[in-house]
């Protein structure tokens, strides 16, 4: 039994939300249990690490995928829809500013966007974000 509570406590981690990036799928103050180490598909739901505001710089080593050296508590996060997966094209919108026709997102990226664009920080602000600093996919709302 231990082993187990072990095992979960590494593996899912319970994340409230805050902001409206994500509404009208997900409301400030909700919570959902996000499956950390496994890599998502388009059209679900991830958190990851938030970089610098305006630019794709990120604060330390990846605390991401599969990363279990780092405290979750000292990173910022952001819950984000995955538009678009390695080899995707790049759609019109989805990089603001930073389309280029034909260009596909490159092995190892996503772009991730919220459902609430008026609102949201995502790659239509600073483009192409690392899987590795993809936490993990959503699960389930509580």
């Amino acid at each position: 039994m231990a082993l187990a509570i072990h095992w979960a406590a590494r593996s899912v981690v319970l994340v409230t939300v805050r902001g409206l990036s994500m509404t009208p799928t997900l409301h400030n103050g909700d919570r959902v249990l996000v499956r950390r180490g496994e890599l998502p598909k388009r059209g679900q739901m991830v958190v990851v690490q938030q970089p610098s505001q305006g630019v794709q710089i990120w604060p330390g080593e990846p605390a991401g995928l599969g990363c279990r050296s780092r405290p979750l508590s000292d990173q910022r996060w952001l819950i984000k829809r995955v538009a678009a997966v390695a080899g995707d094209p790049v759609l019109p919108g989805q990089l603001g500013r930073m389309n280029l026709p034909g260009e596909r997102v490159p092995e190892g990226h996503f772009i991730l966007l919220g459902d609430n664009p008026r609102v949201s920080f995502d790659s239509r602000q600073i483009g192409f974000f690392p899987r590795s600093r993809i936490l993990g996919k959503v699960w389930r709302k509580l």
